[in-house]
């Protein structure tokens, strides 16, 4: 009988199979795998809490500057054309821009809906490309949007009218408290799509009148224009009355150099100086209530950039410069470039 065992008394050496060999590669080969996915995930969550960390960083800085910028603008004793102060680099991409401009430079819608100032909205909306019917039918429906009576005017819309298409508690019955609630109108819409530029020329924050040392020209012109007796939307005096109202911002109230905030710049005092130097007069009856001078309202944007954030703030704030400053309204936003 031949023996298991070799010669020397020990037991042979057996081979590992070839496939064991090749599971613990793959086990290996999977471990590595895992371990870089997991690596990988953690450098991606840091760069990304990083990331974070940074803009937080820009946006704090951020607001730093523009209300560094804010507080510079509402010291009664700094002009508009302080631009030393109201425009500084900071350095490391750091810096901060502010303007102040008259509030008044826009006309107030509350005051003009107050006072049933219909010619004023007919008139503005036709020459925005509506015709005679539609610009009647929207004023009668800021009318009665803003009145406090449920008594409709002829095109209106009072609160039955919205019920009977399922919409309750409209219209609001007091004066706009943001221009976006103009949007709510019926018929505004139309307005907003042939005059894309529309808030340009209102505001609910002025003391009333449009101050012509604040207006811009398109807005001088619009109500140079309304203010005629014998308006017509189809007539060319728009053009006419668009490069008067050019001539007195560029050439009277911006001064010699022709440069807005610089120290030439000038007021006028008093309307009559301001239709005298526009060689205009108001001959409708209604026209001559839109103008005035010296709104106490004034309008501050601060705009700071660091590195690639910028953020803005706006500030409306009257008697800034006189008696007791009011805040009456303040704006964030972000500005991404």
């Amino acid at each position: 009988m031949t023996s298991r065992f070799s010669s020397s008394g020990h037991t042979p050496r057996r081979r590992r199979p070839h496939r064991q060999r090749g599971s613990a590669l793959l086990l290996v080969m999977w471990l590595i795998s895992m371990l870089s996915l997991l690596i990988y995930s953690t450098v991606q969550v840091v760069a990304h809490d990083m990331d974070i960390t940074i803009s937080q960083k820009k946006a704090f800085r951020a607001r730093q500057l523009t209300e560094m910028g804010i507080n510079i603008a509402c010291n009664p004793v700094v002009k508009e054309s302080d631009t030393a102060l109201l425009n500084q680099v900071m350095g490391d991409g750091e810096s901060f821009s502010v303007t102040i401009r008259g509030e008044g430079g826009r006309f107030n819608v509350n005051t003009l809906l107050q006072n049933k100032s219909r010619d004023f909205f007919e008139r503005t909306f036709e020459l925005w490309g509506l015709d005679k019917d539609a610009a009647s039918a929207v004023t009668d429906c800021l009318l009665d949007w803003t009145d406090a009576d449920e008594q409709k005017e002829l095109h209106g819309m009072e609160r039955e009218d919205f019920e009977e298409l399922n919409y309750s508690g409209y219209p609001f019955d007091r004066p706009f408290y943001s221009l976006d609630e103009m949007l709510l109108v019926p018929g505004f819409d139309q307005v907003t799509a042939l005059k894309k530029d529309w808030r340009d020329y209102f505001t609910i924050y002025s003391a009333g009148k449009l101050d012509l040392n604040a207006a811009e020209p398109k807005v001088i012109a619009l109500g140079m224009n309304i203010s005629k007796a014998s308006f017509d939307a189809a007539s060319q005096d728009f053009e006419a009355d668009m490069k008067d109202a050019v001539e007195f911002v560029e050439k009277y109230r911006w001064g010699a150099d022709g440069i807005e905030f610089t120290t030439d710049d000038q007021k006028v005092q008093s309307v009559e100086e301001a239709y005298s130097q526009l060689g205009f007069t108001p001959d409708s009856t209604e026209g001559g209530t839109y103008f005035g001078v010296n709104d106490t309202t004034v309008h501050i944007e601060s705009v700071a950039t660091v590195n690639d954030y910028r953020k803005r703030v706006v500030l409306v704030i009257r008697n800034r410069t006189q008696g007791t400053p009011q805040i009456l309204a303040r704006e964030e936003v972000p500005l991404f470039q």
